[in-house]
């Protein structure tokens, strides 16, 4: 394949992400607007806070394994089965590890107290069927199955929007309800999607050498997305630790909008990511991850000028006059989100040459900075700042780290090499 088919295949693969991740930016809204409208501020700080802690459990106990799956398959398809196999052990026991650390954790870190009890069972619920939908839309993105990986996103946001909306109209207008009815939806379209791409999620013998190099694999990446996170929601955490529940609110409608923002440029990294797994020619390579940075940096910028612009009019009015006050930690955000934009496309162009140890480096700096911010203040704009600062530093080690291992084809051929004898059955 030419590198100039190899660009428009990629191109044309995001363009068709990008237009049903459009549809789920509208259902992403429209969620954002039923909880801010139905949830008390104390109620919608606590739900925010809730989904985040679930968040952090989906990171911690993953342990890269969905990722490894992606890389595997796209790299060669027929270890479906293996991996599936080895991926449905793995999850049986990571859904008891997050349970037991789970729980300790609620009870030690005085920020997450007020989920101990019934609202910590919630967390791990948030957290188990979290799991799911991301096991299940690794594996489909693997087999280049992009569009049923974004529809399982649309029908567990479009199913949570009807099932909150229901419980609004009961009056069960608490954190942990609406928590419950979006993750059981999360997980009921994960399932969905499994079939759709006649994926059957079955326990047999495990391979235990295709075991440890998703282990291998995955450990890097693990460590990688688990960086990444923390820059992104650690300014949450210390909002909510030392902000209270209205200055969380805030701060969380601000971080709605900005992860809104990053759907687009996620999904161009998503289709980067598998396609430059399987392809050969570094010139391709480069050419086509410098060709999608730059339309990912033209589309941030639009973002941008439009968020800078419309916000003020558009968040007193759609969520209630209240969060008039997430504009200005919005404001001090964008400078992140654009970067961080940029750096999904590079990070998944580094991890695509096999995972090196320097695609943790990125996001390890990031925290860094991050920390540095927090330092600085913990309020809700100077969290803001802090994770623009977090933003601006990701893009540029990645950057850099990317450029450094362009041409690195014989290592990933080395790597998966290992693989090679588990592809019989």
């Amino acid at each position: 394949m030419s590198s100039a088919s190899g660009i428009v295949r990629i191109i044309q693969q995001g363009a068709s992400v990008a237009g049903t991740r459009l549809v789920l930016i509208v259902a992403s809204f429209a969620s954002s607007v039923v909880v801010a409208r139905a949830l008390p501020i104390e109620e919608r700080g606590r739900f925010g806070l809730l989904i985040a802690v679930g968040a952090l459990a989906i990171q911690f106990g993953n342990f890269g394994l969905p990722v490894a799956n992606t890389y595997l398959i796209a790299r060669q398809p027929s270890l479906l089965t293996p991996l599936v196999a080895n991926t449905t052990r793995s999850f049986l026991v990571v859904t008891a590890f997050i349970g037991v650390v789970g729980a300790a954790a609620l009870r030690l870190v005085p920020a997450w107290t007020p989920l101990w009890g019934p609202a910590g069972i919630m967390v791990w619920f948030v957290a188990v069927t979290g799991l799911i939908q991301m096991i299940a839309q690794n594996l489909l993105i693997g087999r280049f199955q992009f569009s049923t990986s974004n529809l399982v996103d649309i029908v567990a946001r479009m199913g949570a929007i009807v099932g909150m909306m229901l419980l609004w109209a009961w009056g069960a207008v608490t954190a942990s309800w609406f928590a419950f009815v979006a993750s059981l939806f999360a997980a009921l379209a994960a399932f969905w999607g499994l079939h759709r791409g006649k994926i059957t999620m079955a326990i047999r013998n495990p391979d235990l050498a295709l075991w440890r190099l998703q282990l291998r694999l995955g450990s890097r990446a693990y460590v990688a997305c688990l960086a990444s996170f923390v820059v992104s929601r650690l300014p949450l955490y210390l909002v909510g630790s030392h902000g209270g529940m209205a200055e969380t609110a805030y701060f969380t409608q601000a971080l709605v909008i900005a992860d809104t923002m990053l759907v687009v440029p996620n999904a161009l990294g998503t289709v980067l990511f598998p396609n430059m797994a399987a392809a050969r020619d570094a010139r391709e390579r480069i050419r086509a991850t410098l060709r999608v940075a730059a339309i990912t940096a033209g589309l941030m910028a639009i973002g941008v000028v439009a968020a800078m612009i419309l916000g003020p009019i558009v968040l007193p009015f759609v969520y209630g006059r209240a969060y008039s006050a997430s504009m200005p930690v919005l404001l001090a955000m964008l400078t992140g989100v654009a970067a961080l934009g940029v750096c999904s496309v590079m990070q998944n162009a580094l991890s695509a040459n096999g995972y090196p140890w320097a695609s943790v480096a990125s996001p390890v700096a990031g925290v860094a900075a991050v920390a540095v911010g927090l330092s600085v203040s913990s309020t809700a704009i100077g969290c803001g700042w802090a994770y623009s600062l977090g933003g601006v530093v990701m893009l540029l080690t990645s950057s850099i780290a990317w450029w450094l291992h362009r041409n690195d084809w014989a290592e990933i051929q080395a790597v998966t090499s290992e693989a090679a004898p588990t592809q019989n059955p």
